[in-house]
């Protein structure tokens, strides 16, 4: 009697714990939400924010549609629903239901979401001050992840840079009255980059060719050109995102099928190459001259979310939010389904590889409010400098 009336009272704690934990979580703000209104749910009240425009380069995660402007497979494309259906209901090509870390880091600084670069009308001599969206969704640094993606016509890193400059030099100086009111606007606005996993995943074509050591250091040498490039054209402040724990996407899992909680092998490529690019920074923030190169522990953020989902009002750390092909947990979400998931807020992905909107506010709010998972310094000290 004794050893049941426990039994029932520590079911009845853990079922209260649980609750308190889901109620305590700093939920997803409203879509419209005002910048004073987010600095104060964020507590950052007393933040002086002047941060004049942010450049987004890199793969799915940030992709804000610029690959629905591309020649290529429709698999390639979110411009569809169930895609955007907490993006007030709109597909716009960013492969999450609503928005991104990116989309959350505008409205904290009070800046507008930066537009897709591909989407900006043609004819116009002038683009927005605020920031453009150069990612593009399958994208990598290295040629060997464009062939082993069979995807040679999406924004590939040199492609995404070519564009930067090239928007730069023929429309962004052109709003500038003197070549040193520009490199002070670009000197001072923020360069966010997440971008590597797909190259990391390519190694599997690859390894015919490269040893991990020597495929690493291969995305590593031309990542550094390509930061090495972005410095001469004028960016000065970096926040460059390691590489996510892909051993744990629901493809993976599903395609895999490890015996582990995740695909082991896979995030072991990933910390070799996590460990050579924070050694990379340190490098580059040492040789260019008022450089700043934060890196972003994103594979610890979505580590401590695994090791504690409930912590941060997750339920599901594996499944996916709408239907597939055939079931099947290897393809995009099904044109025009519905979403599978009652309570996307609860879901840590949406799609076979892309993180919901809940997880991207998680990745926002522990850049803006944890010190530790950025280094040498904040995130907030790099947009405050």
């Amino acid at each position: 009697m004794m050893s049941t009336f426990v039994s029932v009272f520590f079911l009845l704690f853990q079922l209260i714990d649980f609750g308190c934990a889901i109620d305590n979580v700093l939920k997803v703000p409203p879509f419209n939400i005002s910048q004073k209104s987010l600095m104060q749910y964020l507590s950052l009240d007393n933040l002086k924010i002047d941060l004049p425009a942010i450049y987004v380069f890199g793969d799915s995660f940030v992709d804000a549609g610029n690959n629905n402007f591309l020649d290529i497979s429709e698999f390639m494309k979110t411009n569809h629903a169930p895609y955007g259906v907490d993006f007030e209901g709109k597909p716009t090509g960013r492969c999450t239901n609503g928005r991104t870390v990116v989309d959350f880091i505008a409205q904290v600084t009070g800046l507008p979401f930066p537009p897709p670069v591909l989407g900006l009308p043609k004819a116009n001599k002038t683009i927005p001050l605020t920031g453009i969206n150069y990612a593009s969704a399958f994208s990598g640094i290295v040629a060997v992840s464009r062939q082993k993606a069979q995807a040679p016509d999406v924004l590939n890193l040199i492609d995404q840079i070519d564009l930067f400059e090239n928007t730069t030099k023929y429309q962004l100086q052109n709003q500038f009255s003197s070549k040193k009111r520009l490199d002070e606007h670009l000197s001072k606005s923020l360069f966010f980059i997440n971008i590597a996993t797909f190259d990391l995943s390519a190694w599997e074509g690859a390894s015919w060719y490269y040893d991990l050591d020597a495929y690493t250091q291969l995305i590593i040498d031309e990542f550094s050109n390509y930061l090495k490039r972005l410095y001469q054209i004028g960016a000065r402040k970096f926040l460059i995102n390691n590489a996510n724990p892909m051993g744990c996407q629901p493809f993976k899992i599903a395609s895999e099928k490890p015996t582990t909680a995740c695909d082991e092998d896979a995030n072991r490529r990933v910390r070799v190459y996590n460990t050579r690019l924070a050694d990379l920074l340190k490098a580059l923030q040492s040789t260019l001259p008022g450089s700043k190169f934060v890196l972003a522990d994103l594979y610890k953020i979505f580590q401590d979310v695994y090791a504690n989902p409930i912590s941060y009002g997750f339920t599901d750390v594996k499944g996916i939010c709408c239907a597939t092909s055939k079931g099947a947990i290897y393809d995009d979400c099904d044109v025009d389904g519905p979403p599978t998931c009652k309570d996307r807020s609860k879901h840590v992905f949406f799609d076979p590889w892309n993180p919901t909107e809940s997880m991207h506010f998680v990745w926002a709010s522990r850049l803006l409010e944890d010190a530790s998972v950025c280094s040498p310094i904040s995130f907030i000290q790099l947009i405050e400098s």
